[in-house]
């Protein structure tokens, strides 16, 4: 039988915890070892307890590996182990690393690559920088990863396709699980140019302990992590934290002292991450390290045309939402006339709804 079957098979086991993926790989050698592994050999690396060894043993002598390798081959699904020479060598590396992944698209070789993670329930601000941000090191050829949760990562994915840029999510779920399910059109474009990656198997929810598991693989496969928004207590706060650990630079939005979004930023930066204070710097910056030099492509710029009370109007928004009666009273606007121009500059694309009646700049 080929290798790649016994390969499957164990990748796809959930008897053995993840955890011990790897430790069994390493004692067994590969995969086809585990899986004629006897009861004592198992007892005998000290890997497994009995409860999981009992499992192992029994659900593999109900299964038909054969079988179920190849109905994974009519899926448009792919998988690469460490078992492989293409394995990711930052995955590797780590202290946990995973066994193998399930993929769709082409993986990308991470040598030029930032993740870029942050809060779920996001400001529009935080979503405006995390896709200018991920724009401008998508232009300088970085590869974006992310994990295309609802917030931040959906606006770094979107912020790197928007420049024809390559983009990686790793998911909390089974690769053919698309979470959350709006994002299924997002799905299919970042596997189209990147990748979409997950260590879980086939049909696997999206479960609650599979995130903070998953956030090592997102910092791994980067060269530095940004992080734009973050609670006090956040998946993104562990990215970071598992980021330190692999030795990856963290660079952070900073902002504003009360925003409880901003709490898990300022308290990296206080902890000596890197401040983001301009996005072509940084940008810039990074691609310094690299020895590359960026060279600007000249862009037009569309000029919309604007009433001059609709001028005036814009000056009056920032990217933090701003309520319209506030709006009205700041510009001495009448409120009707102040709603109408308003809807105007969204109609313009120059301001956003963020929520009813509170508008921020697009």
């Amino acid at each position: 039988m080929n290798s790649i079957v016994y390969q499957y098979w164990f990748l796809s086991n959930q008897e053995i915890p993840y955890t011990k993926k790897y430790k069994l790989y390493e004692y067994f050698l590969d995969a086809y070892h585990v899986y004629y592994s006897t009861e004592q050999e198992l007892t005998d690396s000290g890997i497994l307890n009995q409860a999981e060894i009992r499992r192992f043993l029994t659900a593999r002598e109900r299964a038909d590996i054969e079988k179920d390798y190849r109905e994974f081959t009519r899926s448009p699904f792919s998988f690469i182990t460490v078992e492989d020479n293409g394995f990711p060598d930052r995955l590797r590396e780590i202290a946990d690393p995973a066994y193998g992944l399930f993929h769709t698209g082409k993986i990308p070789s991470f040598e030029k690559s930032v993740s870029i993670v942050g809060a779920r329930r996001c400001s529009a601000y935080g979503k405006k920088m995390a896709g200018e941000i991920s724009a401008e090191l998508a232009k300088r050829g970085f590869t974006i990863i992310s994990g295309m949760a609802r917030g931040i990562d959906t606006a770094a994915h979107m912020g790197c396709l928007e420049e024809d840029g390559k983009t990686v999510a790793v998911l909390g779920s089974g690769i053919d699980v698309v979470y959350p399910p709006e994002n299924n059109i997002l799905y299919e474009r970042i596997a189209s140019t990147g990748a979409v990656l997950s260590e879980y198997p086939m049909g696997m929810n999206p479960l609650a302990e599979n995130f903070p598991r998953r956030n090592r693989i997102v910092s791994a496969l980067s060269s530095a992590i940004v992080v734009v928004e973050a609670r006090e207590k956040s998946g993104s706060l562990i990215t970071a934290d598992l980021a330190l650990d692999q030795g990856k630079d963290i660079y952070v939005v900073p902002g504003r002292i009360a925003d409880t979004l901003s709490f898990g930023c300022n308290k990296l930066a206080s902890m000596g991450a890197g401040l983001i204070y301009n996005v072509e710097k940084f940008a810039d910056e990074l691609l310094g390290e690299y020895g590359e030099k960026y060279i600007k492509r000249e862009e037009k710029k569309i000029e919309i045309p604007l009433t001059s009370e609709e001028k005036m109007l814009l000056t009056h928004f920032d990217y933090y939402p701003k309520n319209l009666v506030n709006v009205a009273s700041e510009s001495g606007m009448d409120y009707l006339n102040c709603l109408t121009n308003s809807m105007a500059l969204v109609r313009k694309g120059l301001l956003f709804e963020a929520f009813k009646n509170h508008f921020v700049l697009s």
